[in-house]
């Protein structure tokens, strides 16, 4: 099935795929849709691809799993049996893949297979080594547009006016993000709350801040979303009433972010961001 595209970016991608580069690493916005439409990349191309996922304990975990330099090992014996026609494999979760793992990927690059290609997913490049982004073609996918997003919600049958403003505020231009939110209401659910922190982060007492730090403590995904979230409620109140204080707390949630992201203390950052 065709994922929903911005067209500016499908128009790209129909180019690429065309075209398609021995390395292709496509990038985005999370919940934009990219492992879709890396599969729909391959669909073009009239191949079945080899996903690579994280792994934790030799078993599959998008939350906690790793791409491993044993995982790279294996994927370079794969490339090296033969195979009639095009084999393409996309390599989902980029970004963890760990640092013996990039170099071991970098190595496969100079020696790839005939009609080999490989797909790298990533929502967060700059974990990736610079000789990989060099080396690879970046198809960075936009988000679609508000008209888009409304048209998928009317294909989801959404009709209830607060719901819909509901997942437009968490995920407008987010095709595959909406979906999950529209069609799983435990996750709906979860996502509601973690927007209720959000606002209390924003505009509690600092107690209350203090109190959500060391309930995010324990889950750095669930940490991410909440300050992503608490960046589109100041964004969103900077249209309405600009103030140089505003972009000032933006900055400084940003800054938790990329170290929460990059492996820090979850409690710490926030308790620096807050006080």
């Amino acid at each position: 099935m065709k994922p929903i595209m911005h067209p500016a970016s499908e128009k790209m991608l129909v180019a690429v795929v065309n075209n398609l580069p021995q390395s292709l690493l496509l990038t985005g916005a999370i919940g934009v849709g990219l492992g879709e439409i890396s599969k729909y990349i391959a669909s073009l191309r009239s191949v079945t691809p080899t996903i690579i996922l994280p792994e934790k304990d030799e078993k599959i975990d998008l939350d906690k799993g790793i791409v491993s330099v044993d995982i790279m090992r294996r994927l370079y014996d794969e490339t090296r049996t033969k195979a009639a026609g095009e084999r393409i494999f996309i390599i989902d979760y980029a970004e963890r893949m760990t640092g013996q793992a990039q170099n071991a990927f970098l190595k496969l690059l100079e020696e790839p297979g005939d009609g080999v290609y490989f797909i790298l997913v990533s929502h967060s490049i700059s974990k990736l080594l610079p000789t990989i982004l060099s080396r690879t073609e970046n198809l960075n996918m936009r988000s679609v547009s508000r008209k888009q997003s409304e048209e998928l919600l009317d294909k989801l049958s959404v009709s209830d006016v607060k719901k819909r403003s509901q997942l437009l505020f968490m995920a407008e231009g987010l095709p595959a993000e909406l979906t999950r939110l529209a069609t799983n209401d435990d996750y709906f659910n979860k996502r509601s709350s973690i927007i209720r922190s959000a606002r209390e982060l924003l505009m509690g007492s600092t107690y209350q801040k203090m109190l959500i730090a060391q309930n995010y403590k324990d889950d750095r995904a669930a940490t991410l979303l909440l300050l992503l979230d608490s960046t589109k409620i100041l964004k969103k109140s900077i249209i309405d009433n600009p103030q140089i204080e505003t972009i000032k707390r933006i900055e400084k949630i940003l800054m938790a972010y990329q170290r929460i992201e990059e492996n820090g203390n979850i409690r710490l950052c926030l308790a620096r961001m807050v006080i």
